[in-house]
């Protein structure tokens, strides 16, 4: 089920919402609409963790490994895009 086609195509649509939303969110959207870009993001971190899970269950060389680790860093990185969660972590009062 991982590796089927559409798992691949919406994960990689998953992965450049990730790597060039949050800039573009900063860039040029009003902050008015930054908890909705916050839920798709805590969504797209949701999403990562059980990909994550379920490749190290399903996958004989994946936990341990490498990519294990890549993947594993890499979905820790979205968490100070998460606003609300950031603020909780710094304890911020609201995003700037």
């Amino acid at each position: 089920m991982l590796e089927n086609y559409n798992v691949v195509i919406f994960m990689s649509v998953v992965t450049i919402y990730t790597l060039f939303f949050d800039d573009i969110r900063v860039l040029s959207i009003d902050q008015s609409y930054d908890p909705i870009f916050f839920a798709l993001t805590s969504l797209s971190f949701l999403i990562f963790c059980a990909e994550i899970l379920l490749s190290s269950v399903c996958k004989e060389v994946y936990f341990i490994t490498f990519f294990f680790w890549l993947d594993l860093v890499s979905t820790l990185s979205l968490l100070p895009d998460i606003g609300s969660f950031w603020d909780w972590v710094t304890g911020a009062s609201g995003t700037p």
